[in-house]
């Protein structure tokens, strides 16, 4: 194998282990350790303000937006990467099972419409792992996983025609590089066929993809908080974001039993004076939802202990269907009597702290700060707890929405 050969089979594994890294652990036992190694990347990018909308996220994933649209698209991700990693397999037995019997060129079954379905199915794979856990720089890795693809696949044509010859030829003529019809060839024509350099045209194009990829994330991030449930108190400095889909005075007269509360409002009143003029972000979530630990580390040894289900998780999310959808689980537990909020203090990247109205820029990092539980029902505060300054993953950027 030649050192260009080993250099692009080298940058596809790298790309997809980037990519696959932080969706594998998150839903691992061991998510902590591995984040230990994978937290000062993200911290590192979050650091300068040119870089930290890089560790921000352009869809929902800890909330249920108002559009099902939105919330289907959590849902997908799980589905195609099942998809993608289930069908790769079944390529990758093909293509061995014949290289053991020395059947030659593999023709039949995938490889019957499509010359390299293991690629399109890792593709497909790693776009529902960037739909379940959709930061900016996973996007932008995708992207470049992409195009590492393409020149991995036409370096193995090429060996494939030195080998095969006539008989090669003649199948790259009738079968369809990645998508029957090959519909990216004609667009990359259309836009860049002109260019006398296929390097240089290769070149445009990724980023010219990138380029529009990112533009559309940004577009995407605008949407996705107009659809969410979310409140600015700016009497409070605070901006609440419900887990739920919950009403602006739903969510306001909560805000209200909270401030009631004498021990409340007296913490919040003595850190702002203490650290001067700043907000928060308030997140309202049923009390014993799943995911807090994207907010805030476990509170006490009860809430720290791993979960029995930990293995149930991994399933239903290789295997959703496994699952019921996680926002029709989510809203079963709507009408539950009682809320927990997380208060959060918000920073800018350089450390300086920011206003409750800057609480959803991708560049604020959210550092928890309370804990409060209330009971809707008899309009109370249940409990009130101080939390440490983390997440359970420790001090990294995590998504607000």
């Amino acid at each position: 194998m030649s050192v260009n050969d080993r250099l692009i089979k080298g940058s596809v594994i790298l790309f997809y282990f980037l990519i696959g890294l932080e969706i594998v652990i998150m839903i691992s036992p061991f998510a902590g350790y591995f984040y230990a190694g994978y937290g000062p990347l993200l911290n590192f990018l979050y650091g300068f303000k040119a870089t930290s909308w890089l560790t921000g996220f352009f869809l929902p994933h800890a909330v249920i937006a108002k559009n099902d649209l939105l919330n289907f698209l959590n849902g997908l991700g799980r589905s195609l990467f099942s998809f993608g990693l289930i069908a790769f397999l079944i390529g990758a037995v093909q293509i061995y099972s014949a290289k053991i019997r020395r059947k030659g060129v593999v023709s039949s079954i995938l490889y019957r419409w499509i010359r390299h379905p293991q690629y399109l199915f890792l593709a497909i794979s790693g776009l529902g792992l960037l739909l379940f856990w959709p930061r900016f720089i996973i996007l932008i890795l995708y992207i470049s996983m992409l195009f590492v693809y393409y020149l991995l696949a036409k370096n193995e044509e090429d060996r494939m025609l030195k080998q095969h010859g006539a008989g090669y030829a003649a199948y790259m003529q009738r079968t369809a590089m990645f998508l029957p019809g090959e519909p990216g060839k004609k667009i990359f024509r259309v836009f860049l066929g002109r260019t006398k350099s296929p390097h240089l045209a290769l070149a445009a194009g990724y980023g010219l993809i990138l380029f529009f990829a990112i533009l559309a994330a940004f577009g995407l991030r605008h949407y996705t908080i107009s659809q969410i449930s979310t409140i600015y108190l700016p009497e409070k400095q605070i901006t609440v974001v419900s887990i739920l889909p919950r009403s602006d005075q739903a969510m306001t007269d909560i805000l209200d039993v909270v401030y009631k509360d004498s021990r409340i409002a007296s913490i919040l009143s003595e850190y702002q004076q203490k650290e001067g003029d700043k907000g928060f972000l308030v997140h309202l979530m049923p009390m014993h939802y799943m995911m807090q630990g994207l907010f805030v580390a476990p509170f006490n040894s009860k809430e720290a202990t791993v979960r029995k289900s930990t293995w149930k998780s991994v399933v239903g999310f290789v295997f959703p269907s496994l699952s019921p959808p996680r926002h029709q689980e989510m809203m079963g537990k709507m009408n539950s009597a009682g809320v927990r909020l997380i208060f959060s203090q918000l920073t800018w990247p350089d450390g300086k702290y920011a206003p409750g109205d800057e609480a959803l820029n991708f560049s604020v990092k959210h550092l928890p700060l309370l804990k409060v539980d209330v009971d809707l029902e008899n309009h109370s505060v249940l409990d009130v707890e101080k939390t440490p300054e983390r997440n359970l993953w420790g001090r990294m950027p995590m998504p607000a929405f």
